[in-house]
């Protein structure tokens, strides 16, 4: 909480800094600064609000804060205070967020310069984000929430870094459902084919993890009323046909209801959720009861009455028992 604070008062002071504009002496200040090195590129980026997450889409919607540090000795003045540039007076390393997918900038990035040549840029961006999110553990599932930063110069001219402590969240997110932390930042290189060149890179990550009350409470547990719906025909008469098969057979629609709802929630995917493993085992544990009932009565028509009972009194253990293995398999293991 301190570090968060710490940062979002980074940001605040940043935004109320009052300055004249800089005037320079030298020319071609728009050029990379000299040197040997990679210019480095010190980013704070915090995270003030996380407001929807899209499962179907892949996308969240978030408002970011990031100031980007650099220093350019061409650009150090006599003054004691910062000075203010515009983006075609000096030199930027190009910085733009990778996985952006529609952005807009509630505020137009602004440029400072130290009396010793280091320039600030502060943006503020609102948008949607791309994500490649892991199904496999759905509902009870954890995603990585990325923003990718690069530059549009080479590794050998500019490196981005965000040092620990640099990178923050807010307290109170608007996202519901999700448990969001900062997990790290990590610099790296992108290579981009169309120039046949590596950039520098900057992901800032967040781990959030899915809460599951909502699942469970509104897809769970319903699913497992249906799916015991069906272990009540075992414990009809034997003379009641069309309610005995009636009854599994609303249950079978019920789920199939059940998976046309799942499509709207998660993106189509190849590979089964734990979600879908355990509608798909009870559909199966469904269409057995299902065949079973019809079995029951079949052997009840034909005069075997013994076979009728006995498949009967073993359908009605055989059924929750499985269902219990079907729990742990997916749930629990």
């Amino acid at each position: 909480m301190i570090r968060a604070m710490t940062v979002m008062l980074l940001f605040l002071i940043a935004a109320e800094i009052q300055a004249e504009d800089c005037e320079f002496t030298q020319q071609a200040l728009t050029a990379r600064p000299p040197g040997d090195g990679a210019v480095v590129v010190d980013v704070h980026l915090y995270m003030s609000d996380l407001n929807k997450i899209n499962d179907a889409d892949q996308s969240f919607v978030s408002d970011v804060f990031i100031r980007a540090e650099w220093l350019d000795p061409r650009l150090a003045h006599g003054g004691s205070d910062r000075c203010n540039a515009g983006e075609d007076e000096i030199w930027t390393p190009e910085l733009q967020l990778l996985n952006r997918r529609q952005l807009e900038r509630v505020r137009a990035p602004r440029l400072s310069v130290a009396a010793d040549g280091r320039v600030k840029q502060m943006v503020r961006a609102y948008g949607d984000f791309t994500f490649r999110a892991d199904l496999s553990d759905f509902p009870f599932d954890r995603q990585e929430f990325r923003f990718i930063l690069v530059s549009g110069y080479g590794v050998n001219d500019v490196r981005i870094v965000a040092p620990e402590g640099n990178v923050g969240a807010g307290e109170q997110l608007s996202v519901a459902n999700w448990r969001v932390q900062l997990r790290e930042s990590l610099s790296s290189q992108h290579y981009v084919t169309s120039d046949d060149r590596h950039i520098s890179r900057l992901d800032v990550i967040f781990e959030a993890q899915r809460l599951t009350g909502f699942y469970t409470w509104q897809l769970l547990v319903p699913l497992f009323l249906v799916v015991m719906m069906t272990w009540t025909v075992f414990w009809m008469p034997l003379e009641f046909v069309a309610p005995r098969v009636g009854l599994v057979a609303t249950s079978m629609l019920t789920l199939i209801a059940y998976r046309f709802s799942m499509s709207s929630i998660l993106p189509p995917i190849a590979y089964l959720t734990r979600l879908d493993q355990f509608m798909v085992a009870s559909s199966v544990l469904v269409f057995g009861a299902l065949a079973a009932a019809v079995a029951v009565t079949y052997f009840e028509g034909r005069g075997n009455m013994s076979t009728a009972i006995r498949l009967n009194r073993v359908s009605r253990a055989l059924a929750p028992g499985l269902f219990l293995l079907v729990f742990i398999k997916v749930f629990l293991m």
